[in-house]
């Protein structure tokens, strides 16, 4: 199984809850209804960062270098590859991800996902 994940830095004219809720209704839905995502992903996952540490203090989110990550599951890599350069995808899917990523610091990973618990 391959996994992209994707920390994503907010554009700065989105505040931390616009932002969540853009990504969390609009972008998702957008993904939910292209036909490459029921082709091609596994699986969508959305988590947003939170303002404290791991040991429990609390933080400031400005200090934070992303404000959310995206996991998509992919049975290949080529599939990954058919559904990031899909015509649906690329007509509707990706021209609404700069509209509240900045694109320029979000940064992509490729794994293949190995379970260990």
């Amino acid at each position: 199984m391959i996994k992209l994940i994707i920390a994503i830095k907010r554009k700065s004219n989105f505040t931390q809850e616009e932002f969540r809720e853009y990504l969390s209704t609009t972008h998702a839905k957008l993904v939910r209804e292209c036909p490459a995502s029921q082709k091609f992903v596994r699986k969508y996952v959305q988590s947003y960062t939170l303002p404290i540490g791991i040991d429990g203090r609390q933080l400031d989110t400005s200090s934070q270098g992303f404000d959310a990550a995206s996991e998509l599951w992919f049975d290949t890599t080529e599939d990954m590859r058919s559904f990031f350069f899909n015509p649906d995808y690329l007509a509707n899917v990706r021209p609404d991800e700069s509209k509240f990523s900045d694109m320029e610091h979000c940064v992509f990973f490729v794994t293949e996902e190995r379970q260990i618990i």
